[in-house]
């Protein structure tokens, strides 16, 4: 007679459907695998409101067995921001804060064998009582966003205070840390937590942030067929997507065209701010497309793909993308972060304006060699970074425990 399944609750911030940002993608690839060995509780802070998402979740994941969406969701707005200073211990545990969620999820623990806080904010919702098994699943060592945040502004006051959001959040971090079983976290993120907070490896167990694997079915693009066109795709709304696409348009688009007229670069996202949206409009050769469904037909006529960040933290999905499709790769160090990718063998990594802007150039060129890089980019990725063997490393973390 087969034992009966475990009881997993799941608390993340935000409704993971559509999959089509990274923590989205990771949260649903996670929550359907593990509803075919646990009886699976979701509970997410908000997304309520988008009942056509709620519904095609629970058609996509047949098996959860019960799911709780709401909509705590306040608005990013210098009046919250220093009310969460007062009240909460993160901006972002604030904003999704209410006590009927956190009524709800100190219920739905206390039914259940092991608890997974998605996103560091998720643990303070976790009552202090609660003395059962919890897990935290990290999509990034959260600190080092709000500190790089703060490097990036002008003034000294909205430094001084982005840099004392990061010292609330890297001790939210540890608590979190400190008060799970374990940690999941990707390789980078688990280096710069334990520098930075005083932890030991013991705490962590390895996970990685991956883009769609399923690309890598896909047959390879013929790169001397296309045209010079350069792809790119990011949520702009995320502002370390923003400001690495800002960049490279202000800095390196304009040395790119200027020797490649007939150039092209296809950026798709939406969400952009007024100085982006300008920035696309104003500059020869962009094509700002928004928003797009389904980007294969954008990637397919492409002859390399570019994710110029310049700060972030975790596994970059875009970096992850581009590899999987076969798509020449030139990235920065910030892109690469985490992925066991070599310079000029899976992709070019580099960071200073005229190197990346003459890289981009001789791969729109040199497709003998980006041919040879786009395969090598794909031969790493299926042998290292696909979601069975990671889902089922994960799998047994969770079973140990248990």
């Amino acid at each position: 007679m087969s034992q009966p399944k475990p009881t997993l609750l799941y608390v993340t911030t935000e409704l993971p459907y559509p999959p089509d940002s990274g923590g989205r993608i990771k949260s649903f690839r996670l929550l359907q695998f593990l509803t075919a060995h646990f009886n699976v509780k979701l509970i997410c802070a908000f997304g309520g409101k988008r009942k056509k998402a709620v519904q095609a979740l629970k058609e996509a994941i047949p098996g959860l067995q019960h799911m709780q969406v709401f909509d705590n969701h306040q608005p990013r707005t210098g009046i919250n921001f220093f009310i969460a200073l007062m009240t909460a211990p993160s901006f972002n545990a604030f904003r999704i804060y209410s006590k009927e969620l956190e009524t709800m999820i100190k219920w739905s623990a206390e039914a259940s064998d092991v608890v997974i806080v998605d996103h560091a904010e998720t643990i303070d919702l976790i009552p202090e009582e609660f003395k059962g098994k919890i897990i935290y699943h990290s999509h990034n060592a959260e600190f080092k966003l709000w500190s790089d945040f703060a490097t990036m502004r002008g003034t000294f006051l909205i430094k001084w205070m982005l840099e004392w959001e990061a010292s609330r959040v890297k001790q939210l971090e540890r608590y979190a840390i400190k008060r799970s079983t374990f940690t999941f976290a990707a390789p980078n993120d688990q280096e710069a937590l334990m520098s930075e907070l005083g932890l030991e490896s013991g705490q962590f167990r390895t996970t990685y942030h991956l883009g769609n694997d399923a690309l890598l079915k896909l047959d390879p693009i013929d790169l001397e067929s296309n045209k010079k066109e350069v792809f790119y795709a990011g949520t702009l709304s995320w502002e370390p997507n923003r400001d690495g696409i800002h960049w490279f348009i202000q800095n390196c688009w304009p040395k790119i065209y200027a020797k490649e007229p007939n150039a092209i670069l296809n950026v798709c996202g939406s969400g952009s701010d007024k100085a982006l949206s300008s920035l696309m409009k104003q500059t020869k050769g962009v094509n700002p497309l928004g928003f797009v469904d389904d980007l294969e037909p954008i990637m397919q006529k492409c002859r390399c793909a570019i994710v110029p960040l310049r700060f972030g933290s975790g596994m970059k999905i875009k970096t992850f993308d581009a590899l999987y499709r076969g798509l020449p790769l030139v990235t920065t160090s910030v892109g690469a972060e985490g992925i066991e990718i070599e310079n000029k063998k899976h992709a070019y990594i580099v960071d200073e304006i005229d190197a990346f802007a003459e890289t981009v150039i001789s791969v729109l060129n040199d497709t003998k060699t980006a041919t040879t890089l786009r395969d090598q980019g794909r031969s790493i990725s299926k042998e290292k970074y696909n979601y069975h063997s990671m889902l089922n490393s994960m799998l047994d973390d969770i079973s140990a425990i248990l």
